[in-house]
Order: C-alpha cells, then sequence, then structure tokens
C-alpha cells in the first residue's frame, strides 16, 4: 500500500510540475509547424488551417519539426474571424533560432492596427525619435533590428516595452511575453525576466485585424540608414526557425514560463546552415573561368529564378587564391585569398541629393548587371561585366533627354596565370567622367572588419621602393604628404603607385596605380565605439531598396570602406571614358611588387629585329601587341630593350591575324617548351584567329624573343 501511495504521489506531482500539461487550458492558440500541406500550417490548438506564404523549409524543431523563415518573404496569414479572441491578459511564447536580425522590427505574432507616421517609416519600425500620431489597438510581438525582444500593446497609448540584450544568433532560444492589465507587461528570455513596463489601464485587441506571424502587415524601411531619403520601404519577415508558437488567455508567471523553457530545452543545435560567401572550390585549381552556380544559403539561393550558370569563378594554378563574379555582389569582382577572405572593389559612381548614390551595389536582382567570358585559354582570360548605374529607387545616372540612355559601363578584366589583372572600365556617356574605384572588403556573417584586416591596414608603396603602412588603430589615417596626390609636375617615382590592404590572410591582396593617381582615405560614416572602419550591410547579398544601411551587428555580410585609389581617366573613342589599373595578390612584401609595377608602367621598349610586324605595348592588357603589315604570317624576333628601371615580368604578346597554328617560342636562342613557363591560346574571331602567349620570365637586361609558327621549319 505504501509503494502504491508513493506512486500516485509522484503521478500528481509530476503532472504539477509538466509546463506544457499545467498551462495546457490556457493555450488558444498552437503552432508547432510539424507539417505544412498545400501551403497550410495547422493550429493545433484551435483546430484552424493558417496560410503559410512565400519561401519556407520545414527543419529539425526544438520538437518535431519547425518553420525556417527567409528574411525577406516567409509569412503566415489568420483572418480576424478566425483570430482567438484575447482578454485583458495573455501570453505568447516561442522557440525561435535567428540566423540575421530583421532589417526593423519583425513580428513573432501581431494583431494590430496599421498607423500613420509622421515619416515615411512604417508603425512597427518604432524608432526612438518617431512619434505616433494617433493612439493604436492591439499588440505586436517581435524582434528588432538590434537583435531586441519586444511587446508593444495597445492600451490608450502604444506601450513599448523592449530588451535591451540581444536575443542570440543560431541559437534555440525561447521567447515570451505577458501582458497583464492595469499592472504590466513583462519580457523573458530563455526563462529569464529581461524586460518589463507597467500598464496602469486595460489592454485594447484591435478584434477587427488580422493576424501575422513572421511579417508586418506593410512595408518598411530598414534601420538605421545613411540616408533615409534613399532608402525605401520594402517587404521583409524574420530570418531564421520558429516552433512551438503558444497564445495564452492568460498572464503566466515567471515560475510557469521558467518551467516551460526548462521543459522544452532542446539538445541539438538549430538547422541553420553556415553563411559563408561562396567561392568555388578551395585551394589551387587549373587557370582558366568557369561559369558556376555559386550556393550561399538555402534560403537566399530560393529568393534567385536562375539555371546552372549565373556566376564566373577565375582560379589560377599556382595559388589557391580566386576571383569571383557572383551575382550576391552584382557581379562585381572579388578576390578570395587562401583563407576565405574577401577583396572587393566599386564600380563607376554617381552622387545626387535626391537619389542618393546611383552605382552597381543597388541593383540586388541583377537587372542590370551580367557578365560573360570573353578568353579562356591556358595563357589569358578576360571576363566582361557591364552594368548601368542605378539608384535606390531605380533612378539611373545622367540620363540624356533626347535619347533617354543613361550611363552604362563595360569592364573588361584580364587574367594571366601568374594571377595579376587588368581592369579596363570604359564608361559610355553624356555627361561627365565619374569615379571607378574604391577600396571594400567584405565581411562573411560573423565577421567585423577587424575580423578581415590588421589595424595597419594599408601600405602604400613608389616605384623606388620607398613605403609607409597607414594605421586606423586610433583614428583615420591622414595621408602625407608626401603620398598625396599634388600636381603633375612632382617626381612620378616618388608618387605611391601600389597599394596593399594588410588582410589577416597569408596572402595579401594589391593594386597598381598610373603615376597620376589620386590615393585618398574613405574618412566619413565612420561610428566611435562600433568598429574602426566605416562599416554597412546593404552590400552585398542585401535585397533591400537601400543607398546604405548601417550594420547593427556580424549578422548579415557586410563591407567596409579603407580609401580610394583614383586611377586618372582617359578620353576614349566615341566620347568615352576609360581607366585601367592592376588587380593581384601576393604572400611577399608589398615592397616586392616594385619590379611588377615598372614592368607594366615603365615598359622595356620593343624592337622588331625580323618579321613584317608593328610592335607596340598595351596597358589595359598588360601585353605586348603585334600587327602584321602583310597576310604572310612568319617568324617573329623581337628584343625587349629590359633595364632596372623598364624591367620585363612575365611578359605577354598579343599576335593579330596569327591563324590556326601552335606557336614556338625561343629565349635569347634557348627553345623553350609548352607547359608552365610557355603558354599560348587562339582567340578566335570572324575568319580569323589572333594568338596570345605568356612568358614565365623576369629580366633586368634586353632579352630576345622569338615566335615561330608551328608548321615553319
Amino acid at each position: 500500500m505504501r509503494s502504491k501511495r508513493l506512486k500516485i504521489g509522484l503521478a500528481v506531482f509530476a503532472l504539477a510540475m509538466s509546463p506544457v500539461l499545467g498551462a495546457q487550458d490556457t493555450v488558444k492558440a498552437h503552432w508547432n509547424f510539424d507539417e505544412v500541406k498545400d501551403g497550410k500550417t495547422r493550429d493545433v490548438r484551435g483546430g484552424v488551417d493558417d496560410s503559410v506564404s512565400g519561401n519556407f523549409r520545414l527543419a529539425r524543431g526544438v520538437k518535431g519539426q519547425a518553420l525556417v523563415l527567409d528574411g525577406y518573404t516567409t509569412h503566415i496569414f489568420r483572418t480576424s474571424d478566425a483570430v482567438p479572441k484575447l482578454g485583458p491578459d495573455f501570453t505568447i511564447e516561442a522557440w525561435i533560432a535567428i540566423g540575421a536580425y530583421p532589417w526593423n522590427w519583425a513580428p513573432i505574432a501581431a494583431q494590430e492596427n496599421t498607423i500613420s507616421l509622421n515619416s515615411n517609416l512604417d508603425a512597427a519600425c518604432w524608432p526612438d525619435d518617431i512619434t505616433v500620431n494617433s493612439p493604436r489597438d492591439g499588440f505586436f510581438f517581435g524582434v528588432g533590428p538590434q537583435g531586441q525582444l519586444g511587446l508593444f500593446a495597445g492600451a490608450g497609448d502604444w506601450l513599448d516595452c523592449r530588451t535591451k540584450e540581444m536575443i542570440p544568433l543560431r541559437k534555440w532560444t525561447h521567447v515570451a511575453a505577458t501582458l497583464r492589465s492595469g499592472k504590466g507587461i513583462s519580457l523573458y528570455i530563455d526563462g529569464e525576466k529581461v524586460a518589463e513596463s507597467p500598464l496602469a489601464t486595460n489592454f485594447r485587441p484591435a478584434e477587427r485585424e488580422d493576424l501575422r506571424v513572421g511579417m508586418g502587415r506593410q512595408k518598411l524601411e530598414p534601420s538605421n540608414p545613411v540616408r533615409a531619403f534613399a532608402t525605401l520601404a520594402c517587404w521583409y519577415s524574420l530570418d531564421g526557425i520558429l516552433d512551438e508558437l503558444r497564445i495564452h488567455e492568460s498572464a503566466l508567471s515567471a515560475v510557469e514560463i521558467q518551467k516551460r523553457y526548462a521543459a522544452e530545452r532542446p539538445d541539438s543545435e538549430p538547422d541553420l546552415p553556415p553563411r559563408l560567401l561562396p567561392s568555388g572550390p578551395a585551394g589551387q585549381g587549373i587557370f582558366g573561368a568557369s561559369y558556376q552556380n555559386l550556393k550561399y544559403y538555402p534560403e537566399w539561393d530560393a529568393l534567385w529564378p536562375v539555371s546552372s550558370d549565373p556566376d564566373i569563378v577565375v582560379q589560377f594554378d599556382d595559388t589557391p587564391v580566386r576571383v569571383v563574379f557572383w551575382r550576391g555582389t552584382r557581379y562585381s569582382p572579388a578576390w578570395v585569398m587562401e583563407n576565405g577572405m574577401w577583396m572587393a572593389d566599386q564600380s563607376i559612381e554617381n552622387f545626387n541629393d535626391d537619389d542618393g548614390c546611383i552605382e552597381h551595389m543597388l541593383d540586388p536582382r541583377c537587372r542590370f548587371s551580367q557578365v560573360r567570358i570573353i578568353e579562356n585559354t591556358e595563357a589569358r582570360v578576360v571576363v566582361h561585366w557591364r552594368y548601368c548605374p542605378t539608384s535606390a529607387n531605380d533612378h539611373h545616372s545622367q540620363v540624356d533627354p533626347i535619347t533617354g540612355w543613361e550611363d552604362w559601363v563595360d569592364e573588361y578584366y584580364t587574367f594571366y596565370p601568374d594571377a595579376v589583372g587588368l581592369r579596363k572600365v570604359i564608361l559610355h556617356t553624356k555627361g561627365q567622367f565619374l569615379w571607378p574605384e574604391e577600396v571594400i572588403a567584405l565581411c562573411h556573417p560573423g565577421q567585423k572588419p577587424e575580423d578581415v584586416v590588421d589595424l595597419a591596414a594599408m601600405t602604400l608603396v613608389n616605384l623606388k621602393g620607398q613605403s609607409h603602412t597607414y594605421t586606423w588603430a586610433e583614428k583615420t589615417p591622414e595621408l602625407r604628404d608626401g603620398d598625396r596626390y599634388l600636381h603633375f609636375g612632382s617626381a612620378p617615382e616618388k608618387r605611391p603607385v601600389i597599394m596593399r590592404v594588410n588582410m589577416k590572410s597569408a596572402i595579401k591582396p594589391f593594386q597598381v596605380f598610373e603615376t597620376t593617381n589620386r590615393f585618398r582615405v574613405f574618412a566619413h560614416e565612420h561610428r566611435k565605439g562600433i568598429s574602426h572602419f566605416p562599416w554597412w550591410n546593404h552590400w552585398p547579398v542585401a535585397q533591400v531598396p537601400s543607398d546604405g544601411r548601417y550594420c547593427q551587428a556580424p549578422d548579415r555580410a557586410s563591407h567596409f570602406s579603407l580609401a580610394w585609389g583614383g586611377p586618372p581617366p582617359h578620353d576614349g573613342e566615341n566620347g568615352t571614358f576609360w581607366w585601367a589599373w592592376m588587380y593581384g595578390a601576393t604572400n611577399d612584401s608589398a615592397e616586392s611588387l616594385v619590379p611588377l609595377a615598372r614592368s607594366w608602367l615603365l615598359p622595356p621598349k620593343v624592337i622588331v629585329e625580323k618579321g613584317d610586324v608593328e610592335a607596340s605595348y598595351d596597358l589595359t592588357q598588360r601585353c605586348f601587341v603585334l600587327n602584321f603589315n602583310s597576310e604572310n604570317v612568319a617568324n617573329v624576333q623581337l628584343r625587349l630593350e629590359a633595364e632596372s628601371g623598364s624591367p620585363i615580368f612575365n611578359p605577354a604578346f598579343l599576335v593579330k591575324n596569327w591563324g590556326d597554328r601552335d606557336v614556338r617560342l625561343r629565349v635569347d636562342g634557348q627553345e623553350v617548351p609548352r607547359g608552365k613557363d610557355f603558354r599560348f591560346g587562339k582567340i578566335r574571331g570572324i575568319n580569323r584567329y589572333d594568338l596570345i602567349v605568356w612568358v614565365h620570365l623576369e629580366s633586368e637586361r634586353p632579352v630576345a624573343i622569338e615566335l615561330t609558327p608551328e608548321d615553319d621549319d
């Protein structure tokens, strides 16, 4: 009998201690997301099927399955007539795992009146500097742009209760809010009370409004804009996983909420795949360009209606560095280091006080941006990027009032096997020239700028090998007088032309500019205490219409700026402007790049010793161009008059109208076998073939080069 009484007592105690059973009678709605069928998910308590719209998937949950929301399109909707009638007191609880904080306040669950504010921001924004014009009813329980948890409720005034604590990223978190009319609101994270606000009157429900889960009822502007006038309202949703959402008709006690958290606390991590900017397979590859469909993470990938080859990756066979033309950067290329650090750049950019910036960054769906492979041989790769600078409100740059044509840009990227690339920018405009370059690094989600670059972030070098490293440790640096562009009369060899970015990688990216470039440090939009560098997340990856959004946390892919290289503009054909400069990556010192820079900026004179051919050097392609004066293409002998001031550094030769024949190479009379040190390819045109030759060769003395058609004796 004693044993039986003990068993009964233990059973009664377990029932009393069970948070789910103990509070089950108070539950008015419960979404467990174990199944979504035909676009419906079931409120298992209320027996109602609710619509699920947008992109979503089911993943392992706290219990059973859970709903993964994509951050842009996912939401659950229930009409007002089927929403549980909330009395004076209520509780809302859920399990969430946040992938990234929302662009502004986003609801876990909300049934509130819409309302106009004294700006274009939607009412769910509720930033501290916005004043509501009229009273509001209902409730909004959700997550803020800095990761705050909040409950907002109508009770005569629109009561605001939010946490200072941030909900952790990529962790299962139990969140709850209770409202007791006439007493107050309390907020809980993982069973602990973290915020409360008094409530002197009774809660007023918004019974005529629909219930929204995951997404607000109106478009909202992203929070914390750089320029509010160029940040537009848009749809977005929670980004992460939602499970076990319950609405109670009473205000649960702190003890009950703690018990509910403890009883359901999961052992496994949420099913949120890592979010690393994609760059293809790691390590060295075969030199060349490949079309790819680069995968970021499932929810972002699902936003893109693309097939198998929207992106391009360029690989090199002597370095793990890659160059990526990816739709997530609007196809602006990025150099990816051996450890996955990304170095990017700016495009042609305009600005006005109505549109803000007009640039490639503000074309999030790549409607005006595209890439294609032009050449792809063992000796050279050429990728073409074409785009139209665009503003957040879909306006364009320098529109011709007669023809309607706006600025368009063609950029040609020429890569050689030594992992050096040339960028040629051609601006088609009826207006003035615009600047095309800004030194920009990217952060993966979870990274701050300080994780990507050293505080001594930039080293400048001139053609004499003199260098200086600039640090952001105390403040934004100022360029020394000797490193500033002063006037055309200053000695070219004293002006810095090499810029190396000191990334936290073994291999570091660099750029080389003409001697009339204009270096400037990016010295605005810093936020003291946030980062040593100006830091934004409206680009890359983001799909919101914003000309600039300050990072609130390292939750999203982001970018930061260091400087402008300022390559000089040149007049081109048909009223165009063009620029050219060099990119690459090195695991050696910044000063070691001087011979490469000299070979490009001060190339050795080329003398034709045999052959009816004209020879010249093309800065924009980093190669010697040979044009035959007759159709008789035969043996060509050249002499490159190299010296220490004009060295040879891995020269390339473009021979026009060579024909569909292979070639033999002799250097100073010695035959060089085809292989890693001697590569060639044929570039097909209409009824013609050009020949491109690349030679692994460094010299500070004259060198004889002989090119012979393979079919000649």
